[in-house]
């Protein structure tokens, strides 16, 4: 085989891969369409704002690089508070340590919320997005989830958070990470997308913890 065959055959391949994954990209904004009118909401293709999200104090969108949000659910206020649902990706570390992290998340605007600045993480990780903040002693918070680790800097508004009926809730629904700063909330579980045929169990999940966290 020589020369000029192997190289039409790399363009052809290269062309392949690149409509594969234009069409991957576009099933998933179809699929989230048609969850977005069946939830009667409008979907955002990009979003929320980066200035928005770091704006919320959370280290989950302030540590990292280059975030984007995409697919964005917003959903109107419900008991004080807004809720929206989106995928987001942005790149942590440098050089031979960059990676780039995505997940879906569930983000929370409580308008009377005062979380202390936490991060609960589910597989124990201290990631680099928990900058600035202390592991605590878990043996002082019984009942979460095997593994779980937690983190903050003001031990009695973490005790006074995380009581043992809060434990129970996420261990009744393991998996969830989730950081708060003031009034805002974000919850996430592991860093990949999310099957969009889990999503409104993804949305209910996350609702009945926040709520349950306010």
């Amino acid at each position: 085989m020589n020369v000029t065959i192997l190289a039409a055959a790399a363009i052809v391949a290269a062309i392949v891969i690149s409509q594969v994954l234009k069409y991957v990209k576009g099933q998933r904004g179809r699929d989230m369409s048609s969850l977005a009118a069946t939830a009667s909401v409008d979907l955002e293709e990009y979003g929320p704002e980066l200035k928005l999200l770091e704006g919320t104090g959370l280290p989950f969108f302030v540590d990292g690089r280059s975030g984007v949000g995409r697919y964005l659910l917003r959903f109107p206020e419900q008991d004080g508070a807004k809720a929206c649902y989106f995928d987001y990706s942005c790149l942590l570390g440098y050089g031979k340590e960059q990676i780039k992290r995505q997940s879906t998340v569930a983000l929370f605007d409580f308008n009377k919320g005062a979380f202390p600045d936490f991060h609960l993480s589910a597989e124990g990780n201290f990631e680099k997005e928990t900058s600035g903040l202390e592991p605590v002693d878990m043996a002082l918070f019984s009942g979460l989830p095997p593994g779980a680790k937690l983190y903050g800097r003001d031990l009695a508004a973490l005790k006074k958070l995380f009581t043992p009926e809060i434990a129970a809730c996420f261990s009744e629904h393991p998996g969830w990470s989730a950081q708060g700063a003031g009034r805002y909330l974000v919850m996430y579980k592991g860093h990949k997308l999310l099957n969009t045929g889990k999503y409104r169990e993804f949305m209910a999940e996350a609702e009945k913890l926040a709520f349950n966290l306010a």
